[in-house]
């Protein structure tokens, strides 16, 4: 054994020997990451599973929270709360290892994609999703302490750094090979004043995608919450909605956004209209957010999520055919554009 694989077989070992398992027997299978720098791997002994995350070395901020104390943090705090996510059984934040349940390989995509878009289960199943949502985003706020996380509040400052100067940065001229026009950047702007406007303050995922939602046993399950803030209400539905991976029609996600809106009205009635006001603004920078983070990953070689960025750009084709957005024509062209160049390049677009 090399040093670093002693020392993680020492830290399951402190686990599965007090379960009366001899970690020598077990079966280890190297499991695929999306786009992620974490490394998963499932330990099996007969019928029983585990999986073990290894993050080693991941950047602190000013206050000396990792990603991995957020990790630890959060998926305490939602447990805690009642939420589905997976059991922490060992964790060491400093080494950067946790062993975890293990919710087995059936995302909602898979679900989705199995079954059909139009499938009776499947729109059975996306309203159980909403509704998980919901108690998500009010439940896991209280005593949601940010302080404890490696995570900015969504405001301004973060959605123009990170959502669309991520898409600027990383898909537009990274990506792509373009050059970004001040009048694209002014609209840009436009749409983070607004977003600097939207009631902050619930829990917000900040990747609520059928890739990290599970469903082990017809139940459903969260993962890759590490990046949990607290932030507006509008932003994980529109992750939902907009998510590339399964692309559902818009009927059906006509169909969700009232479902939500009616639950909404039920639970928290004064969010009803603030929501609706900022809905748009949330969604256009949840979309930037995805083809910069698309972008930046197929540059550095992750093809695998090329044929993603297609119906990325549909999505914010549609959502800037809405009316707070018709005045945007510098950014409707870049986008119009992107779409031209990735049709026929959709790996190496840049020129």
């Amino acid at each position: 054994m090399t040093k670093v694989s002693e020392e993680i077989f020492s830290f399951i070992s402190d686990h599965l020997r007090v379960e009366g398992i001899d970690p020598s027997l077990l079966q280890w299978e190297r499991l695929g990451g999306d786009g992620s720098r974490r490394d998963f791997y499932r330990l099996r002994y007969g019928e029983r599973s585990w999986v073990l995350l290894i993050e080693p070395h991941p950047p602190r901020d000013e206050k000396g929270v990792s990603e991995n104390d957020s990790y630890l943090y959060v998926a305490r705090h939602l447990r805690g709360k009642g939420l589905p996510v997976p059991k922490v059984y060992r964790a060491d934040p400093e080494r950067g290892l946790f062993l975890v349940e293990d919710l087995g390989d059936h995302h909602l995509q898979d679900e989705v994609l199995s079954r059909g878009r139009g499938d009776p289960k499947v729109r059975e199943i996306y309203r159980e999703v909403i509704d998980l949502l919901l108690r998500l985003q009010i439940e896991g706020a209280r005593g949601f302490d940010l302080a404890r996380t490696h995570n900015p509040p969504y405001d301004r400052e973060f959605a123009l750094r990170w959502e669309s100067g991520y898409f600027l940065r990383g898909f537009v001229e990274g990506f792509l090979g373009l050059k970004v026009k001040e009048e694209t950047r002014r609209e840009i702007e436009l749409a983070a004043d607004q977003v600097a406007r939207v009631p902050g303050g619930f829990f917000l995922h900040r990747d609520f995608q059928s890739r990290n939602i599970m469903l082990k046993e017809g139940k459903l399950h969260l993962i890759d919450f590490q990046g949990a803030r607290l932030g507006p209400l509008a932003y994980d539905l529109a992750s939902l909605l907009i998510d590339p991976y399964v692309e559902l029609p818009e009927a059906f996600k006509e169909e969700l956004f009232n479902y939500y809106l009616e639950r909404l009205r039920e639970s928290l009635p004064e969010q009803k209209e603030p929501f609706l006001r900022s809905y748009p603004y949330v969604a256009l920078h949840r979309n930037m957010q995805i083809l910069g983070t698309f972008g930046t990953l197929v540059k550095r070689g992750k093809n695998r999520f090329a044929p993603y960025i297609r119906p990325a750009l549909r999505n914010m084709i549609r959502l800037l055919d809405e009316e707070p957005f018709k005045e945007f024509r510098s950014l409707r062209a870049l986008v119009e554009e992107a779409n031209e160049i990735t049709e026929t390049s959709p790996t190496s677009p840049r020129r």
